[in-house]
């Protein structure tokens, strides 16, 4: 059932802007200027190899990170099968960062995504069709909450060597949870997984501010705006059965 309601002519327009290429190139703009602006590129932190230690330049492979998961995020918006391939290969860059950034489960969580965004990747590839929600939506979103909980208590736990910082956990668990339950239910096409990408794109707000990782705070706050237009879009495009471009 659809959230909004809007006139033809408004889904008319909000669609021409979902598959727009000026907005991937605002997107891109406004995650690079705002890192730029705001000094991202120069953030450094210390790696220790026996007794050498090098700064690694975690700002700018985070802004490149982000670079193309926004790419990924847009393709996949205007169903574009080469969003899902480009999320795979990038989510092995996404989990390297993380890990840096103190997320000690990453090891663990993310080859999950990766899977998760090839298998999606392969569905699209054979056949594209926009479905309702059913028994699989609330099974795989259940399933990715589970695992989620299971691997990061399993990474905090004996992949660091800090006690549990509960506060971080849950702050890391729970949107690894809906972002597996998202991942799965993308294979699928369903519009209203956009809805569990709103409850995502929230939960990366915050903690990517808890973090301090500020060129991920400005990609989700974007990606929080697409994610709408995402839904009418493809909600749209199911109730009128229009054939899904390849």
């Amino acid at each position: 059932m659809a959230l909004f309601s809007l006139s033809i002519k408004s889904i008319r327009t909000i669609k021409q802007v979902t598959n727009s290429q000026y907005l991937d190139v605002i997107g891109l703009v406004i995650v690079l200027v705002g890192s730029i602006t705001l000094g991202y590129h120069k953030t450094e932190i210390p790696i220790h190899f026996n007794t050498t230690i090098y700064n690694f330049p975690l700002g700018i492979f985070s802004i490149v990170n982000v670079g193309f998961s926004m790419i990924s995020t847009r393709l996949v918006t205007k169903k574009n099968n080469i969003g899902n391939l480009i999320g795979t290969l990038n989510t092995a860059l996404s989990g390297a960062i993380d890990y840096l950034l103190g997320n000690a489960a990453a090891i663990l969580t993310y080859p999950i995504s990766f899977i998760g965004n090839y298998v999606a990747f392969r569905f699209w590839k054979k056949k594209k069709v926009l479905n309702s929600i059913d028994g699989i939506f609330y099974r795989n979103l259940f399933f990715g909450m589970l695992l989620s909980l299971i691997l990061n208590y399993l990474g905090f736990r004996y992949f660091s060597a800090k006690p549990i910082d509960w506060q971080l956990f849950f702050a890391i668990a729970i949107p690894a949870g809906i972002s597996f339950g998202g991942t799965f239910n993308n294979s699928r096409m369903y519009p209203d997984n956009w809805f569990m990408w709103q409850l995502y794109n929230l939960s990366k707000i915050i903690q990517s501010v808890m973090i301090l990782n500020i060129a991920n705070t400005i990609k989700y706050i974007f990606y929080f705006f697409n994610a709408i237009i995402g839904y009418i879009t493809w909600n749209d495009d199911k109730e009128k059965n229009n054939p899904v471009s390849h």
